[in-house]
């Protein structure tokens, strides 16, 4: 057994003096422990630094935007479209890192190490694997499938491009994002953000020099886009298999052993995570129907230019909410694995609370900054009108977004990953797009009864899945 291990769960019986006694543990670096102390103070220290990187990623989001909106209304529309369809085929990222992340944040509660360096390790392993196999499907199929939402001509040809050159990163975009949960599930959520502070600046760089062939870089237009994504997480992943690795962090797995495939380990991830990728699935399947209801009005790439930009713009408030739902599902995981269900419960109203006012702030900053945020990506008056649209309909239920994340975390973190998805096939897949194709195509409402209906199912979500939470049944899962 290592020497850095300790706690309950690691099988180390020495003495606790004497010649045989175990060196002083090490604490792991940036650590938070939820199962002890002021609940309120733990979910901030814990989710500052997670709301911090959701609003990084934001922020690489609006740097693709912007560079390639200076390539026209068409290069926009065209990496929206690419977007929708990419996180359409990384579904798998949901199970695996929603499963990584609950099971991590359950023996870090029972205090048993080597289960938490275990599900680390085949995390990676199952990201390996779901990686390479998404490759060839994103090389193959991506055109297929733009041409399928509605794409064609300049849209489609700039999104296959940026789609293929997505997906070739697959398998370190996939590494990273497992080693990020787990190392949040453990109470870290210090280095996943320092890590990606450097992701940011190398992304934004690359951005510029590879979108228009700045010095010896080819000018690879929207693809540029891409591959700015790819070089960035790649070297990340490298760096965060040495954190993973290192006895200084929270997981502490030893990179010399242990790398046997463990199909319990397996089972548990995905009896986990399996609802919460298909959930992840059906909300991007209900993105794609918005785009093909969108590209079928009559302002067709101009509504879904301003909606792209709109969902940029509302990415921050979309990465804040699952940067609380993370935080729910950590504290909840934790408190679970110590035999407090109480605390857990208070844990989750707690990260409900501070969401949903971070959210309403957010909120009333997009309303009124609207015109100018969407101005700020293009200036094409149609893209700009349909954008000031969206922006000001959606913002307004962005609170309940939050909200609905929260209670989902909480859910996820005790176990019950199923009643999030009901509550997103109900409300994501169902509600929402059948009356936006209700309000757009039956009653000729055009663009703006799609945003109407989105809307509505928006504001069902957290209705739903907060009853659930209260009926309290979770409490006797067992993982």
């Amino acid at each position: 057994m290592p020497e850095d291990f300790d706690g309950p769960g690691t099988g180390c019986q020495e003495p606790a003096d004497g010649p045989l006694a175990p060196k002083p543990v090490r604490p792991a670096m940036g650590r938070v422990d939820l199962t002890q102390g002021s609940l309120l103070r733990g979910i901030v220290r814990l989710s500052w630094p997670i709301v911090a990187g959701a609003f990084l990623n934001w922020i690489m989001g609006v740097a693709d935007i912007k560079m390639v909106g200076y390539l026209g209304a068409d290069a926009i529309a065209a990496v929206g479209t690419s977007r929708a369809a990419i996180f359409t085929l990384m579904a798998a990222i949901f199970a695996l890192s929603t499963g990584t992340q609950v099971l991590v944040a359950r023996y870090t509660g029972e205090g048993n190490h080597d289960k938490v360096a275990n599900v680390a390790r085949q995390a990676i392993i199952l990201s390996v694997i779901c990686g390479a196999l998404l490759v060839p499907i994103g090389l193959f199929f991506s055109r297929p499938l733009l041409q399928a939402l509605g794409a064609e001509g300049s849209v489609l040809d700039g999104g296959t491009a940026y789609t293929q050159a997505y997906m070739i990163g697959a398998v370190a975009l996939m590494i990273n994002f497992m080693i990020t949960s787990a190392l949040n599930g453990a109470g870290d959520t210090i280095t996943p953000l320092i890590t990606l502070v450097f992701v940011n600046i190398a992304n934004i760089l690359f951005d510029w020099l590879l979108i228009f062939g700045v010095g010896p870089f080819p000018e690879l237009g929207v693809a540029g886009a891409a591959w700015a994504v790819v070089i960035s997480r790649t070297v990340a992943s490298v760096a965060l298999l040495w954190v993973a690795s290192s006895p200084r962090f929270a997981i502490r797995m030893p990179v010399m052993s242990g790398w046997r495939v463990d199909l319990s380990a397996w089972g548990k991830m995905l009896y986990i995570g399996v609802p919460s990728s298909i959930q992840g699935f059906t909300r991007n399947l209900s993105y794609l129907m918005i785009l093909w209801i969108l590209n079928r009005t009559a302002e067709g790439m101009f509504a879904v230019a301003g909606y792209t930009i709109c969902g940029q713009i509302q990415m921050v408030a979309i990465m804040v909410g699952l940067a609380f739902m993370s935080a729910a599902m950590t504290a909840v995981g934790q408190n679970m694995g110590a035999g407090n269900p109480d605390r857990a419960y208070q844990s989750c109203w707690t990260v409900v609370k501070i969401s949903v006012v971070a959210a309403g702030l957010l909120a009333a900053s997009f309303i009124i900054g609207g015109p100018w945020l969407i101005r700020f990506f293009t200036n094409d008056p149609e893209a700009v009108r349909w954008g000031q649209i969206s922006l000001t309909i959606l913002s307004a239920v962005i609170p309940c977004i939050a909200a609905g994340m929260a209670f989902a975390g909480g859910l996820r973190g005790a176990g019950d990953t199923m009643s999030p998805l009901y509550a997103s096939l109900i409300c994501v897949t169902i509600i929402g797009p059948g009356l936006a194709y209700l309000f757009t195509a039956v009653l000729g409402y055009g663009p703006a009864g799609t945003f109407y209906g989105l809307a509505i199912g928006i504001i069902c979500q957290p209705i739903i899945t907060g009853a659930i939470f209260q009926r309290g049944k979770w409490r006797t899962i067992k993982l």
